[in-house]
C-alpha cells in the first residue's frame, strides 16, 4: 500500500480534518454536559443544605411554638396569642421555602404534606387552648388538658416527621455528594483529554501549514523561476483613477525579465512608472482601452497589434485577464507566426496563381492532366481533360473506364496495353490514339504517363495532349520537305547550268570580243567600238553575278567543317588576296585584339573578303582610306535588342572605314540580296556581296548590323559565339 500517497493526499487531509473536528465537537459536548453535571451535582448538594437548614428552621418555629404554648399554660401568659402570630407568619414562610426546595422531591413533598396537615391540627389545638383558657366552667380543666395532649401528641408527629425528612435529607444528600464526587473526578479528565486532543490537532495543524508554508514559498520561487525565464511577457498592472474614480492610466506593479530582450528595457527600470510614460503608443492603438474593459468586466480579451523596439518590427499578442484589482497581461511575440502566416498567405496566392496559370496553360497547350490511385480506384481530371473530350467539366465520373469510351474503337487496345504498361513500368510511358468526341469530331490525343509512389501508395500521373494540329503540320511538312528536296534538285540543276552551261557562253563571248578587238578593230567605227565595249562589259557583270549567285547558293547551314580560326591569321590572307586594290587605293588597315574564333574557315575568309572589299569600293577620292578592325567580348544582354542571342558570352568585331557612307534607314536593306544604294554607272557591284556576308553570320549564329553617317564613314558589327 503506497503510504506516502495517502499521507500527501489533499483527500486524506480533508477526511483527518472532518474526523478531528468531529472528534473535537464529541469531547467537547461530553466535556460541556460533565460541566452540566457537575454544576447540576453542586445545585442538588446546595439544595440539600438549603433542605436541611430551612427542616431545622421550619421545626425550630415549632420548637419555639411548642415552648411558648408550654410557657403560656404554666405562668398564664396573655402575650402568647401575639408571640404564636410571629412564630406562625415565621413557620409559614419557611415552610413555603421548604416547599420550593424540595418541590422535586416527591417523598420531601409526602413529609410537607403531612406537616401542613398535623400544622393545621396545631393550629386549631393552639387556638382551642388560648379561648378554653379564658372560660370558667367545670370542664375546661378537662378540655384544656385534652388539647395540651393533642398539641403534645401533634409536636410528637412533627418531631417524627423532622426525623423522617431528615433522615430522607440525609439519604439523598450522600446520593447527591456522591454524583458530585463522581463528576468532579470525570470532568477534569475529560477537560485534559480535550485539551491534549485540541493541542495535538493543533501541532498537526501547524506542521501541515507550515510544510504547506515551505511548499509554497517553493511553488512561489518555482513559478516566479518560470514567469522571470518564460519566453513570453508578463505584466501586472494596477490602475490609477482620478477623483471621479474613473480609470485614467495603469502602473506597473510586475514585469518579467522578456520585457528587457523585447523593449531594450529593463524589468526594474519599468515597474513603478505609468503606462502612459513607458509605452504612449499603447494609449492610442486599443490596447489601453482593452485594459479598462477587461477590469470593468473581467472578461479575457487579446489583441495583437505592431511596435517598432529597437529598430525592428515586433508583432505582439496581449492577453489580457483581471487579477484582484489590477488586469494581468500576458504578451506573446508571434512576429514568426505572423511572417509565417503572411508567407503562407503569399504562398496560397501563389499556388492559387500557378493554379490558375496551369489551367489557362493547359487551355492555350491544349493539354489535360490526370491522376489515377489503381489501388484505390480513384481518379481525378483536370477540368481542361474535359474540355478536349468536347464536354463540360465533371459531366461524367472521373474515371479511366470512362474515358476509354472516348477513345476510337480501332484505338481502344493500343490504350488499354498502354495503360498496362504504364502501370507496371518504372518510366515514362507515351501512347498516340484517336478519340472521338461529344460532337462526333475526330481528334489525335497523345499521353504520356508516370507511376510513382507516394507514402506507399501507387498513383499514376499522366498528361494528354491535343496533337490533332501538330499531326496536320506534319503532314504539310513532310509535303513542303518533299517539295524541298524537289527544290533542291532543281537548285542544283542550276548550279550545274550555271557553272558549266551559262558560263560556257559568256566565255566564247568574252573571247570573239577580244579577238574583234585585236584583229577587226580598224574596221570598226568609234561608235561600233563603244558597242563592243559595253558588250564586253556586260558580258563581265553578267559572269561576276553568275559567280556570286554560285557563292550565295552553295552557303548552307552545315557546320560540319567548323575549326578554331585565328582570325589574324585570316586577315593576312584576306589581304594578299586583295594586295593589288589595297594597293592602288591606298588603303590603311589596323587590326586590334583580333580573337581566335570556331567557324568553317572558307566562309570566315569570305565574310571578311567581302568587307574590306566594299569598304575599298565606297572610299572617299579626296582623302586616304583608313579602315579599323577591333573586337571585344560581351555579354548577351550588350547585343542589340533584334538578335535573340542563346549563347553565354560573344565577340565583337567592328570594322570601321572613313569612306562616303550611307543614310541610317538604308542599315537593314543594304544587307537583302540584288540591293543596290547606287546606279551601277557610279559603282559597280551585284547587290549580293553584303546578303552573302548576312548568310554566313547567320549560318554561324551570330549577327550582323551597320551604322553609317554620309560623309562620315560605315561601321559594320559582328557578333559572333565566343
Amino acid at each position: 500500500m503506497d503510504f506516502n500517497g495517502i499521507i500527501s493526499s489533499t483527500k486524506s487531509y480533508k477526511i483527518a480534518l472532518v474526523i478531528a473536528i468531529a472528534l473535537l465537537l464529541l469531547l467537547s459536548s461530553i466535556s460541556y454536559r460533565q460541566i452540566i453535571n457537575m454544576r447540576n451535582s453542586a445545585d442538588l448538594v446546595s439544595g440539600s443544605l438549603l433542605v436541611d437548614k430551612e427542616i431545622n428552621n421550619l421545626f425550630s418555629k415549632f420548637s419555639l411554638i411548642e415552648a411558648s404554648g408550654y410557657k403560656s399554660l404554666i405562668v398564664n401568659d396573655s402575650t402568647f396569642k401575639d408571640t404564636y402570630s410571629v412564630y406562625k407568619n415565621e413557620a409559614e414562610t419557611s415552610f413555603k421555602q421548604l416547599a420550593k426546595l424540595t418541590q422535586d422531591i416527591p417523598e420531601q413533598r409526602q413529609y410537607l404534606d403531612t406537616i401542613n396537615h398535623w400544622r393545621d391540627s396545631l393550629d386549631i389545638s393552639l387556638n382551642n387552648i388560648n379561648n378554653y383558657r379564658g372560660l370558667l366552667e367545670e370542664d375546661v380543666e378537662d378540655k384544656l388538658m385534652a388539647e395540651v395532649v393533642k398539641m403534645a401528641s401533634i409536636f410528637q408527629k412533627l418531631a417524627s416527621l423532622k426525623l423522617g425528612m431528615s433522615q430522607k435529607k440525609d439519604v439523598l444528600f450522600r446520593e447527591r455528594i456522591n454524583a458530585y464526587k463522581t463528576e468532579t473526578f470525570f470532568t477534569p479528565f475529560i477537560s485534559l483529554l480535550l485539551v491534549l486532543f485540541s493541542l495535538t490537532v493543533f501541532l498537526l495543524a501547524f506542521v501541515k501549514i507550515n510544510n504547506s508554508r515551505k511548499e509554497l514559498l517553493s511553488a512561489q520561487g518555482f513559478v516566479d523561476n518560470i514567469i522571470s525565464n518564460s519566453n513570453n511577457l508578463v505584466n501586472y498592472f494596477k490602475p490609477v483613477t482620478d477623483d471621479n474614480g474613473k480609470v485614467i492610466d495603469f502602473i506597473f506593479e510586475y514585469s518579467n525579465n522578456k520585457i528587457e530582450e523585447i523593449t531594450g528595457i529593463p524589468a526594474q527600470q519599468i515597474i513603478g512608472t505609468k503606462l502612459s510614460e513607458s509605452f504612449p503608443l499603447t494609449m492610442t492603438n486599443g490596447l489601453f482601452e482593452m485594459y479598462v474593459t477587461c477590469l470593468n468586466t473581467g472578461k479575457v480579451s487579446q489583441l495583437t497589434r505592431p511596435y517598432t523596439f529597437k529598430e525592428e518590427e515586433v508583432w505582439l499578442k496581449s492577453i489580457v485577464s483581471k487579477l484582484e484589482t489590477g488586469v494581468n497581461v500576458t504578451t506573446i511575440d508571434v512576429s514568426q507566426e505572423k511572417h509565417a502566416s503572411e508567407n503562407l498567405k503569399k504562398l496560397n496566392e501563389s499556388l492559387f496563381l500557378k493554379n490558375a496559370i496551369l489551367n489557362n496553360a493547359e487551355v492555350v497547350a491544349k493539354i489535360g492532366s490526370f491522376t489515377s490511385y489503381p489501388e484505390m480506384g480513384v481518379t481525378d481530371m483536370s477540368d481542361n481533360l474535359y474540355r478536349l473530350l468536347g464536354v463540360k467539366p465533371g459531366d461524367f465520373e472521373p474515371c479511366l473506364e470512362n474515358l476509354m469510351t472516348y477513345v476510337h474503337p480501332e484505338d481502344v487496345q493500343k490504350f488499354k496495353k498502354s495503360f498496362a504498361k504504364g502501370l507496371s513500368s518504372k518510366g515514362t510511358t507515351e501512347v498516340t490514339y484517336r478519340i472521338i468526341t461529344k460532337d462526333r469530331k475526330r481528334r489525335y490525343f497523345k499521353s504520356t504517363t508516370l507511376m510513382i509512389v507516394e507514402n506507399g501508395t501507387k498513383k499514376m500521373v499522366g498528361v494528354i495532349q491535343n496533337i490533332t494540329q501538330s499531326i496536320k503540320k506534319d503532314k504539310k511538312l513532310e509535303q513542303k520537305n518533299k517539295a524541298l528536296k524537289l527544290s533542291n534538285a532543281e537548285l542544283e540543276s542550276f548550279n550545274r547550268v550555271a557553272s558549266h552551261d551559262l558560263q560556257e557562253p559568256l566565255r566564247k563571248i568574252q573571247m570573239f570580243i577580244s579577238l574583234l578587238s585585236e584583229t577587226e578593230r580598224n574596221n570598226f567605227s568609234e561608235k561600233g567600238l563603244n558597242y563592243l565595249d559595253k558588250i564586253d562589259n556586260s558580258a563581265g557583270r553578267m559572269q561576276l553575278l553568275i559567280n556570286n549567285l554560285l557563292t550565295y547558293s552553295r552557303i548552307d547551314n552545315t557546320l560540319e567543317d567548323i575549326q578554331a580560326i585565328d582570325l589574324n591569321n585570316k586577315m593576312k590572307k584576306v589581304k594578299d588576296n586583295l594586295s593589288e586594290s589595297i594597293k592602288e587605293s591606298n588603303i590603311t588597315i589596323v587590326e586590334n585584339n583580333l580573337p581566335t574564333i570556331n567557324g568553317i574557315p572558307f566562309q570566315i575568309e569570305q565574310l571578311f573578303t567581302n568587307l574590306i572589299s566594299n569598304a575599298i569600293k565606297y572610299k572617299k577620292l579626296t582623302e586616304g582610306a583608313l579602315i579599323v578592325i577591333d573586337a571585344t567580348k560581351v555579354k548577351p544582354n550588350q547585343l542589340p535588342t533584334p538578335f535573340k542571342n542563346t549563347e553565354n558570352a560573344y565577340y565583337e568585331i567592328k570594322i570601321s572605314d572613313n569612306g562616303i557612307g550611307f543614310e541610317q534607314e538604308n542599315a537593314e536593306k543594304i544587307f537583302n540580296i540584288f540591293e543596290r544604294l547606287h546606279q551601277k554607272t557610279e559603282y559597280s557591284g551585284t547587290g549580293i556581296g553584303l546578303a552573302i556576308c548576312k548568310k554566313i553570320v547567320d549560318n554561324h549564329h551570330g549577327y550582323i548590323c551597320a551604322t553609317s553617317k554620309i560623309g562620315i564613314g560605315s561601321t559594320f558589327y559582328i557578333y559572333l559565339p565566343v
